[in-house]
C-alpha cells in the first residue's frame, strides 16, 4: 500500500501540470511495477502497454523496454526506446536512453525524432496524443539481478553448499554406517546359534542330562543351518560396509577438489497437481 502510494506521488510530481496521469494510467503502472519487482517481466510488459494505450504518456515507453530487456528480448526494447525518443525528444533522460539503444543495437544508431508530431499507429495501437511529453516517473525501478529471472526462466537459487560430489559422500558414509550394524547384528545371531549348538551337544552326550536327543534334534538341526547363514550374511554386510566407506572416501576427496560444480537440488516432477507424483534430482 505505501509503495502504491509513493509511486503514484513521483508519478503526479513528474508530469506537467496541464497533464495528469488518470486512474487507470496509475492502476496499471502500479500492476507493472507488481508483476517487475516479482520477477514477471512479460506480465510487467503487458500490464504498461495497456497503460500506454490509455493516454500515451511516453513514461510507459521506458518502463516497457525495461521490461523487455529483463524478458530477454533486445530488439523489443530497442523498438521501445526508440518509439520514446521519438514521443518525448526533449525528454530529460535522453542520453541515457541513446546509451541503452547503443547498448542494445550499437550497429543501428537511434532513430532522430520525425518532424511531424503526428504518429502512425504502430505496435501499441490507438491514436497518438497531442499532449505535450510528459517527463517518465521519477520512481526508479531496480535493474533485474543477475542471477534473478529471465524470460521463461525461474527465480535464481541460492547456492546450499551441497553438490554431487558431497551428497554422494554423506549418503555412502550412512549406507557404511548402517551395513555396519546390520553386520553387526548378523553376527551376534551367529554367535549365539553357536552357543546354542554347543548348549545342545552337552546335553546329548551329557549321561546326566535330562533330555533325550528326540527332544533337541529340530532345535540343533535349525541351530546347525541358522548359524552358517547368519555368519555369511555378516560378512556380506560387512563387505557391503567397507565398500560404502571407500566410495564416501573417495567422494570426500572429489569434494574437496571439485566441489565448485553446480549445486544439487530437489525439484518437483511437474507442476501444479503433477507436482504431487513425485521429486527428482537435479544436477
Amino acid at each position: 500500500m505505501h509503495a502504491t502510494l509513493i509511486c503514484a506521488a513521483a508519478l503526479a510530481l513528474a508530469a506537467p501540470a496541464s497533464r495528469q496521469p488518470s486512474a487507470d494510467e496509475q492502476r496499471l503502472y502500479d500492476e507493472g511495477l507488481r508483476a517487475f519487482q516479482a520477477g514477471d517481466a512479460r506480465a510487467a510488459e503487458k500490464a504498461w502497454k495497456a497503460g500506454y494505450a490509455v493516454g500515451h504518456d511516453p513514461a510507459f515507453l521506458v518502463h516497457i523496454g525495461e521490461a523487455q530487456e529483463k524478458a530477454g528480448a533486445p530488439a523489443e526494447a530497442a523498438d521501445s526506446y526508440r518509439h520514446y525518443l521519438r514521443e518525448a525528444p526533449d525528454a530529460a533522460d535522453r542520453a541515457e536512453i541513446e546509451q541503452r539503444l547503443a547498448r542494445l543495437a550499437p550497429a543501428a544508431p537511434p532513430e532522430t525524432p520525425a518532424p511531424s508530431p503526428a504518429e502512425t499507429p504502430g505496435e501499441f495501437g490507438g491514436v497518438p496524443s497531442t499532449s505535450p511529453p510528459i517527463p517518465p516517473p521519477q520512481t526508479q525501478i531496480a535493474p533485474p539481478a543477475p542471477g534473478g529471472r529471465g524470460a521463461g526462466g525461474k527465480p535464481g537459487q541460492e547456492e546450499t553448499g551441497w553438490n554431487r560430489y558431497n551428497i554422494t559422500a554423506v549418503t555412502s558414509a550412512g549406507v557404511a554406517v548402517v551395513a555396519l550394524g546390520v553386520a553387526a547384528l548378523f553376527a551376534a545371531q551367529a554367535s549365539s546359534d553357536q552357543d546354542d549348538i554347543d548348549r545342545l551337544l552337552r546335553f546329548r552326550t551329557d549321561t546326566g542330562a535330562p533330555l533325550k536327543y528326540s527332544a533337541i534334534a529340530d532345535q540343533y538341526e535349525q541351530a546347525m543351518a541358522d548359524g552358517p547363514r547368519h555368519a555369511r550374511n555378516a560378512k556380506i554386510a560387512l563387505a557391503v560396509s567397507a565398500a560404502a566407506a571407500a566410495v564416501a572416501a573417495t567422494f570426500f576427496v572429489l569434494d574437496a577438489r571439485l566441489g565448485t560444480e553446480p549445486a544439487v537440488t530437489i525439484a518437483p516432477a511437474g507442476h501444479g497437481f503433477a507436482a504431487t507424483g513425485g521429486w527428482q534430482w537435479r544436477f
